[in-house]
Order: C-alpha cells, then sequence, then structure tokens
C-alpha cells in the first residue's frame, strides 16, 4: 500500500494530531530569533489570508442551485490546513509587530478556545463535504464565521 494510500486512510484527528506535532517543533524552532519572529507572523498572516479568500468562493458554492463538492472539498480543506497551522502560531515572544492584541500573549485561554473552535468547523466542513452533507457544511461555516468575528472584536489591533 502506499504512503498517499495510507493517508488517505486516516482518520482526520489522527492528520490533525500529526500536523500539530510537526507545527508546534516547527514553531518554537523558528521563534527563537528576530527574523524567525518576523516570518512567524508572516506564515499566520498568509494563512489568516488563505481562510479569508476561501470564505466567498465557499459561500457561493454552497448557494448554487448545483453544489460543485469538488470545489467546496478543496477549499474546505485548504482552510482547514491553514486553521490547524494558526493554532500554534502565535508562540511567545511572536507579537512584536504585530497587529495582533497582547492579550493572545498574556491570557491565551480564550483566544485558544476560539482558535479551536474555528478549526472545529473547518473539520465539520471538511467532513460534510467528503459525504456531501450540506447541512454539516453550512454548520460548520456559520461555527467559523462566529470565531472569526469573536476574534477579530477582541483580538486584533486596528492598526
Amino acid at each position: 500500500m502506499s504512503t498517499q494510500t495510507i493517508a488517505k486512510r486516516l482518520p482526520i484527528s489522527i492528520k490533525f494530531l500529526f500536523a500539530m506535532v510537526l507545527g508546534s517543533i516547527s514553531a518554537a524552532a523558528i521563534a527563537n530569533s528576530e527574523e524567525s519572529k518576523k516570518q512567524v507572523i508572516e506564515a499566520r498572516q498568509q494563512n489568516f489570508k488563505t481562510i479569508d479568500q476561501n470564505m466567498k468562493p465557499l459561500n457561493s458554492a454552497l448557494n448554487a442551485d448545483l453544489i460543485d463538492w469538488s470545489q467546496v472539498n478543496t477549499l474546505a480543506a485548504t482552510s482547514h490546513q491553514a486553521a490547524i497551522e494558526l493554532q500554534i502560531a502565535f508562540p511567545k515572544g511572536s507579537d512584536a509587530g504585530s497587529r495582533a492584541k497582547s492579550s493572545i500573549w498574556s491570557k491565551p485561554a480564550k483566544f485558544n478556545t476560539l482558535m479551536t473552535q474555528m478549526e472545529q468547523g473547518y473539520a465539520d466542513m471538511l467532513e460534510g463535504g467528503e459525504r456531501e452533507d450540506t447541512a454539516l457544511v453550512k454548520r460548520g461555516l456559520k461555527q467559523v464565521n462566529g470565531t472569526c468575528k469573536g476574534c477579530h472584536r477582541q483580538y486584533r489591533s486596528a492598526w
């Protein structure tokens, strides 16, 4: 059996755990120098940009008369991966030069909860897309939208 076949058969939870372990190792290593801190900020901004760019096409795809499940699955997968990476994209010391509020680092519990809820919303969307379950995808999208708005109000500086 090929590596790709094995990877396709792994449950999402195992894939998520693997990504978290790899991501935490790389995030910790990156955050050790000033240049690395800048790279952490740029990487998390890129992940947020990916999520933002996928929202309108996801909404359009789900509101179409005939849903393009391939498109939904692709957008949900890339957004889910970005959400996984964002859960470890705020290591201590990566706040300088960021538009994120300092409470992310000083009081991270609520922020981490919202990040986990966002990731779970994308996981639901991904599962719903694989099953072609419109209701599950829309429920996941609603959860994602709610956590995005909540985080922006509480944790993002306007300047």
